[in-house]
C-alpha cells in the first residue's frame, strides 16, 4: 500500500468559522473569531492559556455549540451535526491525553482503529467467509504500513502502558491516519514530554500530513515547532484573533509580540528542533517506559 493509501478519496477539507463566539456561563471564552483552512493547509493556533484555542478545537469538533457563528466544511455547514457525524465526514479529533487503550498493544490499538471505520461483522468473522478474511488481510497491512512508516515496529507487541509519553503520542497520530482524516484537529501533541522528544515532532507531524494528505488545525504552546510546521499561524488571546498570517508575517507582528509572543525572551527558542542533532522521521521520540 502506498502513502495516498492513507487518504480519503474525497481530499483534504476546506475550513470555514465565522464569528464563533462561545459563553461558559458568565465568561466569554471565544469572542467573535473568524479561521479558515485551506485544503491541505496546516494551520496553527498560539496564544496563551485560556485564549480559546482548545474551546476552538472543541466547536470544530462539535463537542462545544457555540452562542452564535457557524462552522463549515467544504462550504457545508456542520452547525447541526453531532461528534460521530462530523468524524464520519472526516473529521478527526486528538487530545491532550492521549486516549489509548492501556491494556492493548500497540498492533491491537492500530486494528482496533480500523475495526472502528470498517467493522466485519461476528458470523461473517466466525465462518471466515472470504470477504472477511480478505477484509481482516487489508487491515493487517494497512497497520503493518503505518507502523513502518512512524518507525514502530519494535514496540508492535508492547502494551501502551508500557510506553514512554512521547512514544504513547506517536501511536496515537498513527491511528489518526488510519482513521483517514480530510481534517485533523491536533490539541498539543507535545504536551507532557521532554524537551529532545518534543524535538522529534516537527518531521513526524510532517510526515503525517504527507501520508495522510489532509488539512490539519494544531494547538500547540511550542512556538518554534508551530513556525516550522505550519503555513499559516493564528493568534489568540482572550478569545480574540490577534494576529494572523504566515509565521514570518505573525512573528513580526507587534501586536502578537505584546501579547504573547514578546512575554518570554525565550520563546522563540525554548523548543525548536536542536541545531546539530538532525531527527530521523523514523526514530519516534521516547521508548518503552521502565
Amino acid at each position: 500500500m502506498s502513502a495516498e493509501g492513507f487518504a480519503d478519496p474525497r481530499g483534504p477539507a476546506r475550513l470555514e468559522l465565522s464569528g464563533i463566539v462561545v459563553d461558559f456561563g458568565g465568561l466569554r471564552a471565544v469572542d467573535g473569531v473568524d479561521l479558515a483552512a485551506q485544503p491541505g493547509s496546516v494551520v496553527g493556533l498560539i496564544g496563551p492559556n485560556g485564549s480559546g484555542k482548545t474551546t476552538l478545537l472543541d466547536v470544530i469538533s462539535g463537542q462545544v455549540t457555540p452562542v452564535s457563528g457557524s462552522v463549515r466544511l467544504d462550504g457545508r455547514p456542520l452547525d447541526r451535526y453531532l461528534p460521530e457525524q462530523r468524524a464520519s465526514q472526516g473529521v478527526v479529533r486528538s487530545y491532550q491525553d492521549c486516549r489509548l487503550f492501556p491494556e492493548l498493544t500497540v498492533e491491537e490499538v492500530l486494528l482496533l482503529t480500523l475495526d472502528a471505520r470498517r467493522p466485519v461483522g461476528v458470523v461473517a468473522a466466525t465462518l471466515r467467509a472470504p470477504w472477511a478474511r480478505h477484509a481482516e488481510r487489508d487491515k493487517r497491512a494497512a497497520v503493518d504500513e503505518v507502523i513502518e512508516s512512524f518507525g514502530i515496529d519494535r514496540f508492535r507487541r508492547h502494551q501502551v502502558v508500557q510506553l514512554s509519553t512521547g512514544t504513547r503520542r506517536v501511536v496515537d497520530l498513527a491511528s489518526m491516519v488510519l482513521a483517514r482524516p480530510r481534517l485533523l484537529l491536533l490539541d498539543e501533541p507535545t504536551a507532557g514530554i521532554a524537551q529532545r522528544e518534543a524535538e522529534a515532532f516537527v518531521p513526524l507531524l510532517k510526515r503525517l500530513h504527507e501520508i495522510a494528505d489532509t488539512t490539519v488545525v494544531l494547538v500547540e504552546h511550542d512556538v518554534p515547532l508551530v513556525f516550522a510546521l505550519c503555513t499559516h499561524v493564528v493568534m489568540l488571546e482572550s478569545g480574540s484573533v490577534v494576529s494572523s498570517g504566515a509565521p514570518d508575517e505573525v512573528a513580526r507582528d507587534p501586536r502578537a509580540l505584546a501579547a504573547y509572543l514578546g512575554a518570554s525572551a525565550e520563546a522563540l527558542a525554548v523548543s525548536g528542533p536542536a541545531a546539530p542533532r538532525a531527527t530521523r522521521p523514523t526514530d519516534p521520540p521516547g521508548g518503552v517506559a521502565r
